[in-house]
């Protein structure tokens, strides 16, 4: 599939310095898979659908809101023939974001700063929203100043940090612990991200959020570990190829099993299996 890259200068004038916008999307031809070469931040106020990103299909509700980062490659599609998915989006220069980094976040690993494989997502309350979408709206007509744009961001990241889940809390919930148990098997590895949050029974965005937190890890890597757990245990006591422990796992690369196999238990998966089936 192609990949538009889309371009700051083409939706700003020049003495713009962000661009504000409230879009209904009824299908998955309104608006093309793309990156950026800056920053967005979109909530959703109506409707339902899925945001397709990096190549991952997340459900998006009323009071979502996500910080997509430049590289993300993203679109949209409407769930409801008719009623479309109606969000609302603000565009802004990565010389901001950095701006932003350097005097509000210089040790932060999340937000827009996340290297995780999904951009930072989360689920707030339909007042939150409406307030988010009122202060924008205040702003369209000083889409030219960086003072109102810096207050504005502001706004949102102070608003969000007050409504996410306050104390962080180190004991593994039921859920999690038993979705950590569930998800041991082809079926689910072979969804991947979808596997595990089929798993949790859980909103996706609470899950990263919850896993980060109570574990200190990345759910892409969390989701590895298990996988690798599974592949570990495969060759030790069977005598199933690697090629197809490596497909159980749901790895359409043998190359890229090896490597993530290596990574978490510095052995490559045959080494690992000849020294542990020699083991008397």
């Amino acid at each position: 599939m192609d990949i538009q890259r889309f371009h700051l200068r083409d939706f700003i004038r020049d003495d713009e310095v962000m661009h504000l916008a409230r879009v209904t999307i009824y299908s998955r031809r309104d608006i093309s898979l793309h990156q950026h070469d800056f920053a967005e931040i979109f909530w959703v106020e109506a409707g339902s659908g899925t945001h397709l990103v990096n190549g991952q299909e997340i459900r998006l509700e009323p009071g979502d809101l996500v910080m997509i980062r430049p590289d993300d490659k993203h679109t949209f599609t409407s769930s409801r023939r008719g009623r479309g998915l109606t969000i609302m989006n603000l565009a802004f220069s990565s010389a901001t974001l950095k701006h932003l980094r350097k005097r509000y976040f210089p040790n932060l690993n999340h937000y827009f700063w996340t290297d995780d494989f999904l951009p930072y997502t989360i689920s707030v309350s339909p007042t939150l929203i409406r307030q988010i979408s009122r202060r924008a709206e205040e702003n369209f007509k000083f889409r030219n100043s960086l003072i109102h744009l810096d207050s504005l961001l502001l706004f949102i990241f102070r608003s969000i940090a007050d409504s996410d889940d306050g104390a962080v809390d180190k004991q593994i919930p039921v859920w999690l612990h038993d979705a950590i148990q569930d998800f041991s098997t082809p079926e689910l590895f072979k969804k991947g991200y979808a596997g595990f949050v089929d798993a949790c029974k859980k909103n996706i965005h609470h899950v990263n959020r919850t896993v980060q937190k109570v574990l200190d890890k990345s759910l892409s890597d969390l989701i590895a570990e298990l996988r690798m757990n599974f592949a570990a245990k495969q060759l030790v006591i069977t005598n199933v190829p690697i090629k197809i422990i490596s497909s159980d796992c749901g790895f359409s690369s043998l190359a890229h099993f090896y490597k993530t196999f290596k990574k978490i238990y510095h052995l490559t998966p045959s080494d690992f299996r000849k020294i542990n089936q020699n083991v008397a």
